[in-house]
C-alpha cells in the first residue's frame, strides 16, 4: 500500500506511490478529495446526495459504486486487508492506518500551535514554531480546490466554498503572525518574503500591503514601497470598483512621526492629518466615515498609524 499524498490548497493534486493520478470521472476525484479532507466514515446515502443530488437514489448509488471501483483501481486496492478505502456496511471513508499526507493537515497543526500562543515563545521554541509555520505556508499554492467545481449547484460545491473561506482565514492568520514576529525581530527580508506570500494568497489583504510598505521603508527601499502602494491602489480599484485619489502611507516611529507617500508626478495642495488606530476605534459607528468624507471635501487626508 503506497503513500497517498493529497494537496488541496490550490488546484487539486493526488499522488499515489510517487505517481500523479488522473481521474476518468471528475466525481470520483471529488469523492476522494472529500473523504481525505473530512476524514472519518460517511454514509453511502450522504455521499450519493453530495455528488449526485439530482439523480434518483438507485441511480446515485450506482454512480457511487462506479466511482469507488475507479478509485480502488487507481489506488491498487485489490487486497481488502491493505486498502486506502474502507467500506463498513453502509459507511465509506479512508483508512486512518493507511499512509496519507494531506497539506491542510499540516496547516491545521501550525494554526493550532499559533492560536495557543498569547506571545512569541523564547528560543528554541520560537525557531521551531517559525519553521513549522513557514513549512505550512509553503504548501499553500492557492485557494482551497482552486478551480475545482462540479458546477451543478451541488452540496459538494457549497462545501468547497465553505472550506475556501475557512482555510483562507487560517492561512491569513499564519501570514499575519509570522510576518509580525519577523518584523518585530528586525528580520525584514524574511518579513518581506512572508508578506509577499500573503499577498499572493490574498491580493486584497490591506494589512499585508501596509506592513510590506513599512518593511520596504525600514529597508530604505522607497521605490519598492511605492510599487507596493501602486499595486494596492490598482487591486482595490479593480475589486471594489473605487478609485483612490490619494493614499497616505503611515510609518509610525514611537507614535510620533509619519511619512506620507504621494502619487508620483502629482502635487496636491492638501493638508495631512494623522489619526491613531485607538482614536479610530473609539469613534462611534458611522463617525469615522463622516470624518473621512468631511476631510475629502476640504481636500485633507487622514493617515492612519
Amino acid at each position: 500500500m503506497g503513500l497517498l499524498r493529497v494537496a488541496v490548497l490550490g488546484s487539486p493534486e493526488v499522488f499515489h506511490g510517487g505517481s500523479c493520478l488522473t481521474f476518468a470521472l471528475h466525481k470520483a476525484q471529488a469523492l476522494l478529495l472529500y473523504l481525505a479532507v473530512e476524514g472519518g466514515l460517511h454514509p453511502r446515502s450522504k455521499l450519493a446526495v453530495l455528488l449526485w443530488p439530482d439523480s434518483e437514489p438507485h441511480v446515485a448509488r450506482t454512480a457511487l459504486r462506479n466511482a469507488l471501483a475507479l478509485l480502488r483501481g487507481l489506488l491498487d486496492d485489490a487486497d481488502a486487508q491493505h486498502t486506502h478505502l474502507l467500506s463498513e456496511h453502509e459507511l465509506l471513508g479512508l483508512n486512518p492506518q493507511a499512509p496519507l499526507e494531506l497539506d491542510v493537515r499540516v496547516v491545521q497543526q501550525a494554526y493550532t500551535q499559533v492560536q495557543r500562543l498569547s506571545a512569541v515563545p523564547a528560543e528554541p521554541q520560537r525557531a521551531a514554531l517559525v519553521a513549522q509555520v513557514q513549512h505550512a505556508l509553503s504548501l499553500a499554492r492557492g485557494p482551497f480546490l482552486d478551480g475545482f467545481w462540479l458546477r451543478e449547484e451541488t452540496a459538494f460545491d457549497e462545501w468547497v466554498r465553505l472550506q475556501q473561506r475557512q482555510w483562507q482565514v487560517r492561512l491569513q492568520l499564519l501570514c499575519d503572525r509570522l510576518s509580525s514576529w519577523q518584523e518585530a525581530d528586525g528580520e525584514l527580508e524574511q518579513a518581506s518574503a512572508t508578506l509577499t506570500r500573503w499577498l499572493a494568497l490574498d491580493p486584497l489583504a490591506e494589512e499585508a500591503y501596509r506592513r510590506l510598505m513599512r518593511v520596504h521603508l525600514a529597508l530604505g527601499e522607497t521605490s519598492a514601497a511605492l510599487q507596493v502602494y501602486a499595486a494596492c491602489r490598482a487591486r482595490l480599484a479593480e475589486a471594489l470598483q473605487i478609485l483612490v485619489e490619494q493614499t497616505i502611507l503611515g510609518q509610525a516611529h514611537q507614535g510620533i512621526n509619519a511619512l506620507a507617500i504621494l502619487e508620483p508626478r502629482q502635487q496636491w495642495p492638501i493638508g495631512i492629518e494623522c489619526i491613531g488606530q485607538q482614536q479610530a476605534d473609539a469613534l462611534r459607528p458611522g463617525h469615522l466615515q463622516h470624518l473621512v468624507d468631511q476631510r475629502v471635501r476640504h481636500r485633507r487626508f487622514l493617515a492612519f498609524l
